[in-house]
């Protein structure tokens, strides 16, 4: 049996803080340099990092982190791992270490420190993934809501007909989308850090969802999760009853670039899913963004409501690959871009 040409190491992070950062300005621009400590305070677990050391000549070849996050089912927690930062080294991207980089991260999970793995590869790493026994189970869909037409239509038409037709375009879907029609009391407040009654909803939420995998909404870890994170702005906006302050649901959104992100919705009924939708609808529109975006696995009981409000698949699909290759608990999960590693 051949020897392989490269040692994989579990290591701190800091010793090879230069390396990783090259790493992250070649094939993750714009990632600052302290999301790495931001990593290593996760209230989950700090984040894993696999080195892939070539025997030869010492040289770091590749890289792997993996994110420990908590996932739940019915009340049994789920300890998941994000695979992500996954890169090699030009030189050894052919014949290089990652396969030996994933089947390391599997390894781990063998050893007991992970019950669920999970990874969303590019195009370039799906055979590799799965040669390493990871398996698909389900498409992300990246939906978008137009809040302007012009560019949307530009895709499909000329520019001047789409300039023609934005406006009846834009009152046709207001007429079709679902949140057009809510109505009701409700007073939507920007989350309070201190609010002892959140953690209470987000663990009564969570029993309410039978069946359903989903993931941490407590305090400390939204915290970490979004007000800490290195690399957004997001603002966390609770929707509460409007006679008592009975808190409903939230929902968690960023805005960059013209386009606002939805991360989160979490609603204790189906009802109050349109009246938040259409609270970031005016958001979107009162901050000039082009669109409202969403990333939703299509297992996610989310996908039926975003489909009555008039979003549209753009086509930038993405899979979520998981160890073991047919896990318990895949039927319905509440996955959204707050389960990603960024």
């Amino acid at each position: 049996m051949l020897m392989s040409k490269f040692k994989i190491i579990q290591g701190n992070p800091h010793q090879f803080k230069k390396q990783i950062l090259e790493f992250w300005g070649k094939y993750l621009p714009g990632t600052p340099a302290n999301r790495l400590d931001w990593m290593g305070k996760n209230p989950a677990g700090a984040a894993i990092w696999l080195f892939a050391i070539e025997q030869k000549t010492g040289q770091l070849a590749g890289i792997i982190s993996l994110l420990p996050k908590k996932l739940f089912l019915d009340n049994k927690i789920i300890r998941a791992g994000i695979l992500g930062d996954f890169m090699l080294h030009p030189k050894y991207r052919v014949f290089g270490p990652a396969l030996d980089l994933l089947k390391a991260a599997i390894a781990l999970q063998g050893q007991g420190k992970f019950d669920l793995l999970y990874t969303i590869p590019n195009l370039k790493s799906k055979k590799i993934a799965e040669r390493a026994g990871f398996k698909s189970v389900g498409k992300l869909y990246t939906l978008m809501k137009p809040q302007e037409t012009v560019f949307w239509l530009g895709k499909y038409i000329p520019p001047v007909v789409a300039k023609v037709l934005q406006w009846p375009t834009m009152l046709a879907l207001q007429i079709l989308s679902r949140e057009t029609y809510v109505y009701g009391r409700g007073d939507f407040i920007e989350l309070d850090w201190g609010d002892s009654s959140f953690d209470l909803f987000a663990e009564q939420w969570k029993k309410n969802q039978p069946g359903i995998l989903t993931g941490d909404h407590q305090l400390a870890y939204l915290k970490w999760r979004y007000l800490e994170n290195p690399e957004f702005n997001f603002r966390i906006i609770t929707f509460r009853k409007h006679e008592n302050g009975d808190l409903l649901g939230f929902f968690v959104i960023s805005i960059k670039q013209n386009r606002l992100d939805i991360y989160d919705l979490v609603a204790v009924e189906s009802r109050y899913i349109y009246a938040m939708i259409k609270k970031i609808t005016d958001i979107a529109k009162s901050e000039n963004c082009r669109g409202v975006y969403g990333m939703i696995f299509d297992k996610n009981p989310l996908m039926a409501f975003t489909r009555k409000c008039c979003f549209f698949n753009t086509k930038d699909d993405a899979e979520i690959f998981t160890s073991p290759a047919s896990p318990e608990g895949i039927g319905q999960w509440h996955f959204t871009s707050a389960d990603r590693n960024i």
